[in-house]
């Protein structure tokens, strides 16, 4: 599956935090709190975002309102997508 393919996945059940693309599907992880200055937010994989708590985010699919949502980068990432 690629990658293009993967990020069209529609989830379900999502609280409104996550499906509005501001919090991790999986563990519920804010991106949005605390906010980090600039200087100190880690520059993105390329690929992922990072929002303003400076955690880095792989788009994993939609929610049920066609809000894009959001994986922590990593083990997150790996369990959203899991073939």
């Amino acid at each position: 599956m690629t990658a293009a393919a993967r990020s069209e996945a529609l989830w379900q059940g999502l609280n409104s935090t996550q499906a509005d693309g501001t919090e991790c599907v999986m563990c519920e992880r804010s991106f949005t709190w605390p906010e980090l200055p600039d200087a100190y937010r880690p520059t993105p994989v390329p690929g992922t975002r990072s929002g303003p708590a400076g955690i880095p985010a792989v788009p994993v699919g939609r929610s049920e309102t066609g809000s894009q949502v959001f994986a922590c980068a990593g083990i997150c990432a790996a369990l959203a997508w899991p073939d």
